[in-house]
């Protein structure tokens, strides 16, 4: 007997699966793809992920709109992309700032490990240990010398607490045994007024910041956080170098994250795009001037185990420096 309900049923459940089977069968992406970047404009990682972004467009055959988010030391934007859709339209210009955020302020609303799918490495650069040109100070052994020498009297400066150069400058405190006070600056030029007399107050931002002030003469480089040397400061050592210590190896480093739940083909496509971005003349030309070296994951599995180690490093650094949790 002809069951009307019944064929309504069955004719409604072929019509939800060959709908669904055609939007998973849709090409990615159809549309522009949005890139948020949670640093303001102008800034050197906005300069280099506008490059990115113009390298990624022929590889996922759309453009890559890049979309300022900045605040928060990176959780502003960290925050919008961890609530955006996860269809691979919204993608994030994740770094180590929200790894350290993360270890510093867990609260913050968003998880580095569980709310994104990391996809690729884009271009990591080292930080370079400074002082006023003004002072004696020729070396790290020279600073530690008097920073022993005279408890409290050493300022560090960092873009922040929390922030990978507040790490840079407490590790080094704590293990070479000084007495330092921590001064957080909004950037660099913050900092000028106070390295104008004979102390040698010190700082560790990365190398496109200060590399300007280190050419002009106005700071002395005495140490690179990165466990090679620079090219572009080849006569300058590494504090792992000097200390014979990983602390010491910290690099800053920036990727592609996509929402957690994207789904695998999408996050491959954005991989393979991301890959071919990053080895472009364009991108890896742009990151040299920049003091940053381009290097792109070999999957996106490899990137989230280097995500996964790196943030399990922070961790522990936070806790030798004992940095205090808000």
């Amino acid at each position: 007997m002809f069951d009307r309900r019944k064929c309504l049923v069955a004719l409604c459940a072929i019509s939800l699966t060959t709908l669904a089977a055609a939007v998973s069968a849709s090409p990615y992406p159809e549309r522009p793809v949005r890139l948020i970047v949670p640093f303001p404009a102008g800034s050197s990682i906005d300069t280099a992920a506008r490059v990115l972004a113009r390298n990624l467009a022929p590889g996922l055959g759309a453009a890559v709109v890049v979309e300022n988010r900045p605040g928060a030391g990176g959780t502003v934007g960290a925050v919008a992309a961890r609530h955006a859709a996860p269809d691979g339209y919204t993608i994030f210009l994740g770094s180590v700032a929200q790894l350290i955020g993360k270890v510093a302020q867990p609260s913050v609303a968003f998880d580095p490990l569980n709310d994104f799918v990391p996809v690729s490495l884009a271009y990591r650069s080292a930080a370079v240990l400074t002082v006023s040109a003004e002072t004696p100070i020729q070396s790290v052994g020279d600073l530690v010398r008097w920073g022993k020498g005279n408890p409290g009297a050493l300022n560090y400066y960092s873009g922040g607490v929390g922030t990978a150069a507040h790490l840079l400058g407490a590790i080094l405190s704590t293990k070479a045994g000084m007495k330092t006070v921590h001064v957080p600056v909004r950037t660099v030029t913050d900092m000028l007024p106070q390295l104008s007399d004979k102390t040698p107050h010190f700082a560790g931002f990365i190398a496109p910041a200060v590399r300007p002030y280190v050419e002009s003469r106005r700071f002395r480089a005495l140490a690179v956080s990165s466990r090679e040397r620079m090219p572009q400061l080849p006569e300058v050592p590494t504090l792992f170098e000097i200390f014979k210590d990983e602390d010491f190896v910290q690099e800053s480093w920036l990727g592609i994250w996509t929402p957690a739940g994207t789904p695998k083909p999408v996050v491959q496509k954005l991989f393979t795009a991301t890959e071919r971005a990053v080895n472009s003349t364009e991108f890896r030309e742009a990151m040299r001037r920049q003091d940053q070296q381009a290097i792109a994951s070999s999957s996106p599995e490899a990137f989230a185990s280097y995500v996964r180690a790196e943030y399990a490093k922070w961790e522990r650094l936070a806790r030798v420096a004992q940095l205090p949790r808000q």
